[in-house]
């Protein structure tokens, strides 16, 4: 299994729109957290992989706060998994606090981005253990 991380969401399509056209059995992976989902680059992001079918997982780990602001300041919606059938692509919300269901949610939206040649976006729910450094 070859994974390619990448900080931009950007950036992580198009390591998954090369992997895709290499008919690689692989998949770009991009971590965030959910003040990110605020910005244009996850917008971008999520919309060139799920229009360019890309091999990808967006995985947002969601601790409730965008540095200071909270989620329910950030964003009117149900979370940042709520975001994914807008763009036509799949999600799972998982315990982010529970390290075995992450593993198997990884592994699951693995196997559905290289059967489908599509993105995944998953949203592990946690919370915050101190402030932001």
């Amino acid at each position: 299994m070859a994974l390619r991380l990448k900080m931009m969401d950007t950036e992580t399509v198009g390591t998954g729109s090369t992997i895709e056209n290499q008919n690689k059995r692989a998949i770009a992976i991009c971590f965030f957290g959910e003040g990110c989902s605020s910005t244009t680059d996850f917008h971008s992001g999520l919309n060139f992989a799920a229009t360019l079918k890309c091999p990808v997982i967006f995985f947002c780990r969601n601790n409730g706060y965008a540095i200071s602001t909270s989620a329910k300041e950030q964003y009117a919606s149900d979370g940042v998994v709520s975001k994914a059938p807008a763009y036509g692509m799949a999600g799972i919300r998982v315990d982010g606090n529970d390290v075995f269901a992450v593993h198997a949610a990884v592994r699951e939206a693995r196997a559905y981005a290289i059967e489908n040649n599509a993105p995944v976006l998953i949203e592990a729910m946690s919370y915050r253990q101190g402030h932001h450094r």
